[in-house]
């Protein structure tokens, strides 16, 4: 019988997605953004979902990239609508409603580290690995890496990982500010977890305006960006949630 692809499992309030194809180091093949997306419908659905967590089956990887025999296989239109699809999906969780964590184990490469980057929070195994290696096969991320790298860590770093196709170690990694938290192999879980439950201890509408707004603040002009953290702001304030919050700051 066939196993999977991606794997679902409760923990509480959160929904932890377990891309699973340990075999191939968990690469990208056809059927899976499909997988993906359903699996985020699902999430979004459920009131009891606060908090999504993704990662890959085994320890050695969480995605090593697409699978590069599939791809090679596409025509010019055919590969364009790939990219289509895996920017539907960064995108989509990039704005998902609830906060996202990727729970790196391992290789993170190409549309691996591209998730990753997509997710709210990383969360790493001081033995995983991050980069971009499509420029060793004379061809680029498509999957939203050079958009997303310069986003969450500025445009010298993104261009230096994006160009030089290097695998680079946690440790270098950590300054350039796209790592949340960094834990040993066998605490990773739980590390990920302590963060995910800590985030859903919040309103999930309050944690998805201020989600928003702060995602406006790496594509607006300033004043734009006060504008949308304006209009959020009072969205939210006349709430029944933020109006029970601000009685029980004041009843202490």
């Amino acid at each position: 019988m066939t196993e999977p692809m991606l794997l679902t499992e409760r923990v509480g309030a959160v929904r932890l997605l377990t891309i699973n194809r340990p075999d191939k180091l968990n690469a990208f093949a056809p059927g899976l953004l499909g997988l993906m997306d359903a699996a985020l419908d699902a999430a979004h659905a459920d009131a009891d979902t606060r908090v999504v967590v993704i990662t890959g089956a085994g320890a050695r990887s969480f995605v090593a990239g697409n699978d590069v025999a599939s791809l090679a296989a596409l025509d010019p239109v055919a590969a364009y609508r790939d990219m289509e699809a895996g920017h539907r999906l960064m995108q989509r969780l990039h704005e998902f409603a609830k906060p996202t964590i990727a729970m790196v184990n391992g290789y993170a490469l190409g549309g691996g580290f591209e998730l990753a980057l997509a997710c709210d929070f990383i969360v790493a195994s001081s033995t995983a690995r991050f980069g971009f290696p499509e420029i060793a096969l004379d061809t680029m991320p498509g999957w939203g890496g050079t958009q997303l790298a310069v986003v969450k860590m500025g445009l010298a770093r993104a261009k230096e990982m994006v160009l030089t196709g290097r695998h680079y170690k946690v440790d270098e990694c950590r300054e350039f500010g796209f790592i949340t938290r960094v834990a040993e192999p066998a605490a990773l879980r739980d590390e990920t977890l302590a963060l995910a439950e800590s985030l859903a201890g919040h309103h999930p509408f309050a944690l998805e305006m201020a989600k928003r707004a702060v995602n406006r603040a790496a594509e607006l002009p300033l004043q734009a960006g006060l504008a949308f953290e304006a209009t959020s702001y009072a969205l939210n304030f006349g709430t029944p949630h933020a109006r029970a919050g601000f009685h029980r700051f004041l009843s202490k």
